[in-house]
């Protein structure tokens, strides 16, 4: 490599004269001679020519841009970067590595509408990134350092005093791990584009955010959501819509699991009414970008079917209906029901009838894989973790399900001869009550079997019909007796009790 003044010959004077500017001189990456435009300072001129020596070794090694040639890509001129993208040592994506951030946040915008997102979602993702990098300073994407990062994120979640000295709550972990998914998101889209080859927060990881839970919402009985649906039938207009208008919309967001945004995209067209009546979200306003089809109640279906029959197909169903309003018109409805928006820390807003969709379903016992496809969930865990609650009640309703043990059962009961005592007397002790009831069986036993002896022995004496063959009745009762007591000894329940056998001892019907 050297540096030099070029010379020319003045036109004027026709003396040869120096070029103010340096030049540098070097081979690339192929063996050829190249001359760059440098600057008028020697040193500087030295230094651009060096780095272009790191850049043709970088070439020649196939190995990717180092952080620091990138950031000094960033800059050196647009002139530059062209020439040296021309000689092939740069991609000529580094072309646009000047472009501030905000420039390049703004392609990233542009490409995800192209690739169908919501306009909602591209312009949240894009105002996150741009908001974090210029309140960490950044000014173009080498400026990105993950450990700056970390601290705004922290300062985020602080609470702070405003200018009059109002306390002002941070943000949420779950808000702040948003921020460093997009911003995620659009690194990666860089190196993707191949504007850049390195992502400077690739190893930073989400926070868990269940421990810093801002919002916690909960599910209304039954009771309850019938007071909210009646005093939002009965109520004024809010925010455009009427009450009826109102309370179909709480009824069907109940039922069927739909947010407010897939509400307020329906159409009639969405409806089906007749037999298998159902609701059909497109795919542009699902949130998991996929086109489904939920079911519906008969009943809800009736009312849908009254609702819809003076409007058009194409018409929208809840055309006031959005996500600034749902909040603040359900707030109104529930106060008028004269039911609390906020109880013990958790709040009942508009996202909580999805919340009582689920939780319904799990409460009248329907599997928790039919569930989440009803919910239309990524995972299970979602559905039985985050939206699932037990209905107040439920959990006593559980606890007396358990059996009594004081009380002892009706086969317990027989067993130990307590089935006409009191349940207060509780259990007796089983041995002697075992030993007691074989006395009492073993005498009645006895005593009928002896009778039975007798009667029949009379009645053979009085008709004179005893043949020579047959055993007096003394040996038959003695017989009678032995045969009682071996077949006694041998027919046990499982109480250990021993019973008489009534074929032999128990008289003829």
């Amino acid at each position: 490599m050297r540096v030099f003044k070029s010379s020319y010959k003045d036109r004027t004077t026709g003396k040869s004269r120096q070029t103010a500017r340096w030049y540098v001189e070097l081979r690339d990456h192929r063996n050829i001679i190249r001359r760059l435009p440098a600057f008028t300072d020697k040193n500087q001129s030295l230094a651009l020519g060096r780095t272009v020596l790191k850049l043709v070794e970088n070439r020649q090694s196939g190995e990717p841009l180092t952080v620091e040639l990138s950031r000094w890509l960033e800059t050196v001129s647009d002139a530059t970067k062209a020439t040296l993208a021309r000689w092939g040592l740069i991609d000529q994506s580094r072309l646009t590595g000047s472009k501030p951030l905000t420039g390049h946040i703004s392609d990233w915008k542009a490409d995800m509408l192209a690739q169908g997102n919501t306009a909602k979602h591209a312009n949240l993702s894009a105002s996150r990134v741009e908001r974090l990098t210029a309140d960490c300073g950044f000014n173009f994407y080498s400026d990105i350092s993950a450990a700056k990062i970390q601290q705004k994120l922290a300062d985020y979640r602080k609470n702070t005093l405003d200018a009059r000295g109002h306390a002002e709550t941070g943000i949420g972990l779950k808000t702040t791990n948003y921020y460093l998914r997009d911003l995620k998101s659009f690194c990666r889209w860089m190196m993707h584009e191949r504007r850049v080859n390195a992502n400077p927060v690739e190893y930073l990881d989400a926070l868990n955010a269940k421990v810093d839970i801002r919002r916690q919402r909960r599910t209304l009985s039954e009771v309850d959501m019938r007071k909210l649906l009646t005093a939002t039938r009965n109520g004024p207009e809010r925010r455009g819509m009427s009450g009826q208008e109102r309370a179909l919309v709480y009824e069907l967001s109940a039922t069927t699991g739909l947010r407010v945004s897939e509400l307020a995209s329906l159409t009639v067209a969405s409806f089906t009414l007749d037999e298998s009546p159902s609701v059909t979200i497109d795919a542009a306003y699902a949130k998991n970008r996929r086109r489904d089809t939920l079911p519906l109640r008969a009943d809800m279906a009736e009312h849908l079917r009254n609702f819809l029959a003076t409007k058009l197909p194409g018409t929208k169903v809840f055309p006031k209906l959005s996500n600034h309003n749902s909040a603040q018109m359900i707030k109104a409805d529930l106060e008028a029901a004269g039911l609390p928006f906020e109880l013990d820390g958790k709040y009942f807003d508009f996202h909580s009838l999805r919340h009582q969709f689920i939780s319904g379903l799990a409460a009248v016992g329907i599997h928790p894989k039919t569930a989440q496809q009803l919910a239309r969930h990524s995972t299970i865990t979602l559905t039985m973790d985050n939206y699932t609650h037990v209905f107040r009640g439920e959990l006593d309703k559980a606890v007396n399900a358990l059996p009594d043990w004081h009380t002892p059962t009706p086969e317990l009961a027989r067993a130990t001869g307590t089935v006409n005592q009191s349940a207060a007397v509780g259990l007796r002790p089983l041995a002697p009550v075992v030993a007691k009831a074989s006395s009492r069986s073993k005498e009645k036993s006895s005593a009928f079997c002896l009778a039975l002896s007798n009667e029949k022995e009379q009645s053979l004496t009085d008709s004179d019909e005893l043949k020579s063959d047959e055993v007096p009745s003394e040996e038959k009762h003695c017989e009678h007796e032995k045969i009682r007591m071996d077949i006694g000894d041998s027919d046990k329940g499982r109480s250990g009790i021993r019973t008489h056998d009534k074929r032999i001892c128990n008289p003829p019907p």
